[in-house]
């Protein structure tokens, strides 16, 4: 079920591409309240709260969409859903450079290690940068869902945003481990001990 959720928002956009260029919004719509309508019914039958809770964020940014799209036939209102997304996640992360800690800090500490100073200003930042990044990548795709074709709309939220969402990442990635050599066990701790061996083992 979490994989099929997971697969089914990474190919949004080319679904919503497709079954706004050969069925038309009204069937669109109709389809993804059925599809949100078994999930829910499956969720429930577990009686699991952390399912249910799970789906609560995707029926209502669907259902801010669908329920308009079905009355007015009207396809445009599926393209924002990415805005919403974004949108969300820039509410998520900007609230821990409130309360802290830094979503970024947090996402550090999974594995039990100790953070210095530095570094958890260091995550700080980060996570300001994906506000950032949330903030304008929201701003293009409204910009795109507005005055753009469904094509480019398609192109750029089912494609081009995951690359540079996957740039950015990488980017903080090699830099972070370049400046902390944080080795805490992670899969990725291999390779990047051969690139940057930890400080003082030579």
């Amino acid at each position: 079920m979490k994989l099929l959720q997971i697969l089914t928002g990474i190919s949004y956009p080319f679904l919503v591409y497709a079954g706004l260029t050969r069925a038309g919004p009204r069937t669109v719509a109709v389809t993804l309240a059925v599809v949100l309508v078994l999930q829910a019914t499956l969720t429930w039958s577990r009686r699991s709260p952390a399912l249910v809770s799970g789906l609560l964020v995707p029926a209502a940014v669907l259902g801010v969409v669908v329920i308009p799209a079905a009355l007015f036939d009207e396809g445009q209102f599926f393209l924002f859903v990415p805005v919403l997304v974004n949108a969300v996640l820039l509410i998520a992360f900007g609230r821990t450079l409130v309360n802290g800690p830094s979503m970024a800090e947090s996402f550090a500490r999974l594995r039990g290690r100790q953070l210095p100073t530095d570094e958890i200003a260091y995550c700080r930042t980060v996570t300001v940068v994906w506000c950032l990044f949330f903030a304008l990548n929201g701003g293009f795709t409204l910009w795109l869902a507005l005055y753009r074709s469904l094509a480019w709309w398609t192109l750029y939220t089912g494609l081009l945003a995951y690359l540079l969402i996957g740039a950015l990442f990488a980017t903080e990635m090699v830099y972070r481990y370049w400046r902390f050599r944080p080795y805490d066990g992670s899969v990725t701790d291999p390779l990047f001990r051969r690139i940057f061996p930890p400080r003082g083992s030579g």
